[in-house]
């Protein structure tokens, strides 16, 4: 349960506070309310697997979810309505904007890269600007999942070969002016003891 995740049911299907309850605190999963509301002429076959909640847990997950739809209510982005003896839950323009601004945020893409030895060794250096943080963190993971090891900070080392779709990938998050690629075909005078 989030911010994100409680605005899009709410503009999907804005509701009272016992149905969105329902919907993220019900004795089902999250993910097949969640199905329930997105899509309703879906079948529903999780009846046969329900789950007992801790009655504890429970009144914890009931708190944590009227202080979100409170804090988003003191936020702007959706209004409580009476509507006879119910009240209904509806999304605000500002609630619709911050929708907007969630599917705007950039995802870093998989760092599941296949490794495949090389016939040197590769040296990666990297200077990259402190407003670039979250790229740098990137490349670091795509790093480690090709099994290159730091020397120093950005100072990284490896025997795999950098495949095609990584420095696609350094072009398209437009890092290749702060990257060095160098490949090492001979030893140093440097070794490692042991």
């Amino acid at each position: 349960m989030n911010t994100k995740s409680i605005l899009e049911t709410i503009k999907k299907a804005g509701r009272t506070t016992d149905i969105l309850l329902n919907i993220f605190i019900g004795d089902n999963t999250y993910k097949n309310l969640k199905k329930k509301v997105m899509y309703p002429t879906l079948p529903d076959f999780s009846k046969a697997d329900k789950i007992k909640i801790d009655p504890l847990l429970l009144e914890k997950e009931k708190h944590k979810f009227y202080s979100l739809l409170s804090k988003l209510k003191k936020q702007g982005f959706i209004k409580k309505e009476r509507k006879g003896n119910k009240m209904f839950w509806e999304i605000t323009p500002r609630g619709e904007q911050r929708i907007k601004n969630f599917k705007n945020i950039f995802h870093f893409p998989k760092v599941d890269y296949k490794t495949e030895k090389d016939n040197g060794t590769n040296l990666i250096i990297f200077d990259i600007p402190e407003k670039y943080r979250a790229k740098r963190s990137w490349l670091r993971s795509a790093l480690l999942s090709l099994d290159f090891e730091i020397l120093q900070k950005s100072v990284w080392i490896g025997k795999n070969k950098l495949p095609e779709e990584f420095l696609k990938t350094l072009a398209e998050l437009e890092l290749i002016n702060f990257v060095h690629i160098l490949k090492i075909t001979k030893t140093g005078t440097i070794k490692k003891e042991g």
